[in-house]
């Protein structure tokens, strides 16, 4: 597996030590500022120390099969992703913990020696420790970098058209959806002036970073290997025909019958968040949008003209982020988002089911920094529910479910 080229991976059992991350329980907080048992909690219940397993499971040699890529545990195309953060002697581990946080080889020594340091000693430490090859997964944007370039893709890293179609399972990603089914192995961050709620701030630059890494890899395939079909909405395809359309009761708007449109999840609900938050901005948001839906739709095999549009609305998400990363959001303002998305609910779900998973992850999202209602909760869940059956999708039946679950 390649390394970075000035670091090496210590692998995981450089964590494990009891005093350190190895631990069998939480510690309290009055005793340590960190958990103390991240080993145990991605060993046993994070499916993350599982990706290598998965590359031996029927489906996936099947998929080997189909592909004709021999090997899947060798493969880079699956490797990539799949057994990243350890020594070559260790790749059954999986996605172990130097894959976010980073080659650990030139910053362990260093970072064994702060656990009872002062926050001052703490800090230096922490900085000199992202000098030498850490990744600061404290930084949201950072953070949510590091989940999209498996969860979403990059260059080198990519779940294209051919290997959805051989079985691979189509790629979605909220950062804090993902956070807490991973299961978290920190802290939560608490509440404090100017982030009063700091899990809906890591929801927002969660939508923001990953509109800007969905228009980059838009970007990258348009101008190297376009069309890819990844990039486009699955079941204005997938779906069945000889059942009644609510595609066509739907209409088509502006586009043409039959033309194709991009994924729009990562779109739907960051209107909603730009339109609450940075309203002066909608506007030029929407224009993008449309200019770049057009070009999808009027001039498809234009590679350049949709890179370059994609690029647009990559620096407009990327200038939300930065803006994002400081704005706080409280319980008004949450409940504002909240309302915000219902408005457009039907806008949503008529983009497809792909629009539909990501508001029904959101909406999990911001309901969660609220309260923990366990009958919000359950309804929330009759929503996933719903959406393991993508091809018999019906907007009318998931808006039904969601006025269950959100009550205004």
């Amino acid at each position: 597996m390649a390394q970075l080229a000035s670091h090496q991976y210590v692998g995981a059992g450089g964590c494990r030590s009891s005093n350190c991350h190895g631990g069998t329980s939480a510690l309290p907080e009055t005793q340590s500022r960190i958990l103390g048992n991240e080993f145990a909690i991605w060993s046993i219940s994070d499916k993350h120390s599982r990706a290598y397993t998965v590359l031996n499971d029927p489906r996936s040699k099947r998929m080997a099969e189909i592909l004709k890529i021999g090997d899947v545990t060798t493969e880079k195309r699956c490797t990539v992703c799949h057994v990243v953060g350890s020594p070559d002697k260790s790749l059954s581990d999986g996605v172990a913990c130097e894959a976010c946080h980073g080659p650990a080889a030139d910053w362990l020594g260093s970072h064994l020696q702060v656990k009872n340091s002062s926050q001052e000693e703490l800090a230096r430490t922490h900085q000199d420790s992202v000098s030498k090859g850490m990744i600061d997964t404290k930084k949201l944007d950072v953070r949510a970098g590091m989940c999209l370039a498996c969860h979403l893709g990059r260059e080198g890293q990519v779940v294209d058209h051919d290997m959805i179609a051989s079985g691979h399972p189509d790629l979605a990603f909220e950062l804090d959806t993902f956070t807490v089914g991973q299961p978290a192995h920190h802290r939560e961050p608490k509440s404090a002036p100017g982030n009063t709620l700091p899990r809906v701030r890591a929801w927002a630059v969660g939508q923001s970073t990953a509109l800007a890494a969905g228009m980059r890899l838009l970007a990258l395939h348009a101008a190297n290997g376009w069309p890819e079909f990844s990039d486009l909405e699955c079941y204005q395809c997938h779906h069945d025909i000889r059942a009644d359309s609510w595609r066509i009761q739907r209409g088509y708007g502006n586009r043409k019958p039959g033309t194709l449109q991009m994924n729009l999840a990562r779109f739907e609900v960051m209107r909603a968040l730009v339109a609450q938050e940075t309203p002066d901005q909608l506007a030029a948001f929407d224009s993008e949008m449309a200019r770049l839906g057009n070009v999808i739709s009027q001039k498809f095999t234009d590679g350049a003209a949709i890179a370059q549009a994609a690029m647009a609305v990559e620096h407009t998400a990327d200038a939300l982020t930065v803006k994002l990363l400081q704005q706080n959001f409280d319980a008004g303002a949450t409940q504002g988002l909240i309302t915000a998305i219902s408005k457009d609910i039907q806008r949503i779900a008529n983009a497809g089911v792909n629009s539909a998973e990501q508001v029904t992850m959101s909406i999990d999202a911001l309901t969660a920094a609220l309260s923990q209602d366990p009958g919000r909760q359950q309804a929330i869940g009759a929503l996933y529910t719903y959406l393991e059956h993508p091809s018999v999708y019906r907007p009318s039946e998931f808006i039904a479910l969601y006025k269950r679950a959100v009550v205004e």
